[in-house]
């Protein structure tokens, strides 16, 4: 569930290497709640590397990560505060639409009610393929059941890889007001997009790994 106390993510000094490359080094940031950083770079620049460092998938070179004060290695309470979406959208292709966020439910613990998970899957535009296999669905439907996942799983901290990607411009605008929405609540953003995304300027900071 989505803690209510206000939340700090700061990176000191971080630098990956991916073989024998340097991806990036001397990295370093920090954001609140209700503040997003969006990562900015060249492709191979290490954007993906670095969401994966955050979520603590992997580990960096050099440097350290620290929630709220505590290094985030072996931090329950940040991972259970993570929601990420990476390249892969995660969605189960064998399940319908509902079928998927009553599973994703399931799996963080949260306890809304049918009714509520059609009104989210409504909202992303997809109550007409509520009872259709997500392995039917385009790849932007697919996406759209990723990102409709976020708003069940109720936690502080979005990690997005490229979530505009296969969607279409009237739904990227309802998508910003989500994040937007999210960011209000106390919520927490680190996305890597090629698309700008229209929040306030007061809620936003960026790091580029290409300089």
């Amino acid at each position: 569930m989505r803690t209510q106390e206000v939340s700090v993510l700061s990176a000191h000094d971080l630098k990956c290497v991916k073989g024998s490359t340097e991806l990036f080094s001397n990295i370093h940031f920090e954001i609140r709640s209700g503040e997003a950083l969006v990562v900015e770079g060249s492709n191979g620049s290490g954007k993906t590397s670095l969401l994966r460092i955050l979520c603590n998938y992997n580990s960096p070179a050099e440097g350290q990560i620290t929630w709220n004060d505590e290094k985030i290695d072996g931090h329950e309470s940040y991972q259970q505060q993570i929601s990420y979406i990476g390249h892969a959208s995660g969605v189960k292709l064998d399940l319908t639409v509902l079928e998927n966020l009553v599973f994703a439910q399931r799996l963080v613990g949260t306890d809304r009610q049918e009714s509520e998970i059609k009104e989210i899957i409504r909202a992303v535009g997809l109550f007409k393929q509520r009872n259709i296999l997500a392995r039917k669905l385009s790849a932007g439907q697919k996406r759209r059941v990723a990102l409709a996942r976020l708003q069940l799983e109720e936690r502080q901290l979005w990690i997005l890889d490229e979530p505009l990607t296969a969607l279409d411009k009237d739904f990227v605008t309802e998508f910003e007001s989500v994040l937007k929405n999210h960011l209000d609540q106390n919520g927490m953003l680190i996305v890597t997009t090629h698309r700008e995304l229209l929040l306030p300027e007061a809620q936003l900071k960026r790091i580029n790994l290409s300089r």
